[in-house]
């Protein structure tokens, strides 16, 4: 990696991390925790005066043309057989993006990055690309969602291939000495139970996270182990990439910055000031002043007021702009500033007709915590998903079948829900303190049945003597149970499949629920495109002739959809980046339409609701990142 030592001088010290100076997490975690009392300023604090001494950079001027080519040059790949592209209909890749070179060249001078790059602007290539310019990479691993594995590994590896030099891939059928090695693992490989020790296993000196919002949930089992082996491994360099970084929250990507750029992030290290911070930033209705925040801003920096807009609204905003314009300014930050695409996207509501009388009723009753068949809620994420269900005609509910022709014993189902709640209870507490093999529900079973055998375990692997585990183990698997959907009205499912079947314009159902994607699909007579790997690989194979039915959460991110320009969203989600994600499917580089259009329904409160709360946390997301949002810019109709 001379090339790069030529290019900045400072790169070999800046990409060697010490142990030494490496920040401890688990160490800040256990400090300084005050509490931020609601509606007070933020106030000063060391971690704001670090972020005020941040060096600046300008990256329209921090590299030139010779840059950029002496950067081309040396990845270029060498000539080969033809490429593949004019079989995928696909332009050939033979230069890169200006953002692309912009990512690949401050990753090689920080080593690290953070990259809150937008959809539709290559971020797979940059993906790719990092461990040959990583200054003495040997083993590197790119994280990623599933549902794109298939497409990165049979197609995009290809397409890149055949014009760029790449990494040997670990598993792959070449090897070439003097490269470095990647692995590519999905999220939710990387969630499993055998994923507890798999980056201690492959040791990588380099961790890529594509669609790093995956990471956002410093709880979840996937993002303890990622920050534990950080912790342990203060010499690994991070770069996380996602075009949208902070989805609700600062809270998303504090962490991620902090690993990523380490004394350098422009984010706080203190946990109780990222809280303090995202008081000020965050949408919500109880927000606090941003007091010592505006000594980020510009004073020379004017933000024009906009119409209906208060006082407090146009201060909150002008705090939101000086801090994504401080963050963007900070080494090792490389953001776009506009979309990728400038043709038309228009949005409208779509009318279902009349919704039936029963169904609005046992939409109160759910409001009011109850299911259709009786049952209560335990939580509130029930109720929200159910009341979402009945939007759409149907609702999910346990059903206990015949075991053998004879009917399961209620006493002994009655024990089994009391005996499960007791158990799940201890778990969840168990699960505040993770560590390896014990950080996953399924760990934690087997470690509790190490701990109660006979004869006693004697091997390597921790034990967990669950209070509640005897009483539980006893009874758990007495009692079968299946989840099924109670159908009350298919009046939705029509109309889905009616626009469907629209006359020469074929589009993209969007559904949450696999049973209601599968429903409308039969009336339709159009393809589901749910989970795993098959549907990953096939549907990118549609050629728009036809309308499909898809997952939102299976294909609503990562993929090239631009076969089709037209979407129906049946059950409109509540968040400003899965908008973002999916529409971006479409709308994005390659879209030959004149325009996309978008179609939701909105005829239930809930979902007017849940659309006002993605606009919501789509201002926020444009505010703070800078990347224009979909749902901001669209024609609404």
């Amino acid at each position: 990696m001379k090339l790069f030592h030529r290019l900045t001088p400072g790169a070999a010290i800046s990409a060697e991390r010490p142990a030494a100076a490496a920040p401890t997490a688990l160490a800040k975690l256990a400090g300084d925790r005050s509490t931020i009392a609601k509606g007070q300023p933020v106030g000063w604090s060391p971690d704001l005066a670090r972020v005020l001494s941040l060096p600046r950079r300008d990256l329209t001027s921090a590299y030139g043309g010779a840059d950029f080519a002496s950067l081309e040059s040396s990845l270029r790949a060498p000539p080969r057989a033809p490429c593949i592209c004019g079989t995928l209909g696909k332009q050939c890749p033979s230069s890169l993006l200006p953002i692309q070179r912009l990512a690949l060249l401050e990753a090689a001078r920080t080593g690290g990055g953070l990259f809150p790059i937008g959809v539709g602007h290559g971020k797979t290539l940059v993906d790719l690309l990092l461990p040959l310019v990583m200054p003495g990479c040997k083993v590197a691993v790119l994280l990623l969602p599933s549902n794109l594995r298939t497409q990165l590994i049979d197609v995009d590896w290809h397409f890149y291939g055949g014009h760029w030099r790449l990494p040997n891939l670990a598993g792959g059928r070449w090897f070439r000495p003097g490269l470095p090695v990647l692995h590519v693992i999905t999220y939710e490989k990387f969630s499993t139970q055998e994923g507890t020790d798999l980056l201690t296993r492959i040791r990588p000196d380099l961790i890529i996270c594509d669609e790093a919002h995956k990471l956002k949930d410093r709880k979840s089992a996937r993002t303890g182990r990622f920050l534990r082996y950080l912790e342990q491994h203060p010499e690994t360099r991070l770069v996380a990439q996602s075009g949208t970084l902070a989805t609700r929250s600062l809270k998303d990507y504090a962490h991620l910055a902090e690993y990523a750029l380490r004394d350098g992030s422009p984010l706080p290290l203190k946990q109780h000031v990222v809280e303090e911070w995202a008081s000020a930033l965050d949408p919500g209705t109880t927000v606090a002043p941003p007091g010592e925040l505006l000594k980020l801003d510009d004073p020379y920096h004017q933000v024009a007021p906009l119409e209906g807009e208060n006082e407090a609204e146009r201060e909150r905003r002008r705090v939101r702009d000086a801090y994504r314009r401080w963050r963007n300014a900070t080494p090792g930050v490389v953001a776009t500033d506009e979309s990728a695409v400038g043709m038309p996207l228009v949005i409208r509501t779509r009318d279902p007709g009349k919704v039936p009388d029963e169904l609005l009723a046992h939409i109160q009753t759910a409001l009011g915590g109850q299911r259709p068949d009786g049952e209560e809620f335990v939580d509130e994420l029930q109720r929200v998903v159910c009341v979402r269900q009945l939007a759409s005609g149907f609702f999910h509910r346990w059903r206990y079948p015949d075991v053998g022709g004879v009917p399961q014993d209620p006493e002994l189902i009655l024990r089994w829900f009391s005996r499960r709640q007791e158990f799940n209870r201890e778990l969840r507490e168990r699960l505040k303190r993770p560590a390896e093999h014990l950080d996953s529900p399924g760990l934690l079973v087997r470690a509790a049945i190490r701990a109660y055998q006979s004869p006693p375990y004697d091997g390597d692997l921790p034990t967990w003597r669950a209070t509640s585990w005897p009483a539980w183990g006893e009874i758990h698997k007495r009692v079968i149970h299946v989840t099924e959907a109670v159908w009350l009205s298919d009046f939705i499912v029509r109309d889905a499949a009616k626009w469907a079947l629209r006359k020469g314009q074929p589009g993209i159902v969007w559904v949450e629920f696999p049973e209601l994607g599968q429903r409308i699909a039969k009336a339709a007579g159009v393809p589901f495109y749910g989970g795993g790997p098959e549907a990953s690989a096939t549907i990118i194979r549609e050629r728009g002739k036809r309308s499909i039915v898809a997952s939102l959460r299976a294909h609503g991110t990562g993929k090239n959809l631009t076969m089709f320009s037209r979407m129906l969203f049946v059950n409109p989600p509540a968040d400003g980046a899965a908008w973002e994600q999916a529409i971006g499917r479409c709308h994005r580089q390659g879209q030959l339409a004149d325009e996309v259009e978008v179609e939701l329904y909105q005829h239930t409160d809930e979902l007017v609701g849940a659309f006002q709360k993605a606009r919501d946390f789509a201002r926020f997301i444009e505010q703070t990142e800078g990347t224009p949002q979909k749902l901001c810019f669209a024609s609404y109709v």
